[in-house]
């Protein structure tokens, strides 16, 4: 019974997540817009803008990503360490993808914080 009320803990946690992410979006579309705004009017307000919005939602994402990847060790911790077990092996797989998008969330915020280019476009 306790493995049910931990499962169903979790699940309220990745709704909350889903909400979260639903803001992102938003977010992503408004630093869009001051993105448009500074490269037709070059508004350096604009700019400042994009870049404190594009910085916010990468900490989020990066905060994010660390629960999962801290979500996936501890259920792994909890599991037989065992190959042949298909179970173990999907969590271990779930957790390196995991740390590949930490590790990229972590590389796309330091790159915002980093970047004092306002003539880079975007993600890439």
């Amino acid at each position: 019974m306790n493995d049910i009320v931990k499962k169903l803990n979790k699940l309220k946690i990745e709704d909350l997540i889903w909400v979260i992410y639903f803001f992102i979006a938003a977010f992503a579309i408004l630093s869009n817009y001051y993105e448009k705004k500074y490269i037709i009017y070059k508004d350096k307000n604009a700019y400042k803008k994009e870049k404190t919005i594009n910085v916010s939602i990468f900490f989020i994402a990066f905060f994010i990503y660390l629960y999962f990847v801290l979500n996936i060790t501890d259920d792994l911790s909890n599991m037989e360490k065992n190959f042949s077990n298909s179970e173990y092996k999907n969590t271990f797989l779930k957790l390196i993808a995991s740390l590949l998008f930490l590790i990229g969330g972590a590389i796309f915020l330091l790159q915002e914080i980093n970047g004092s280019e306002p003539n880079d476009i975007g993600f890439i």
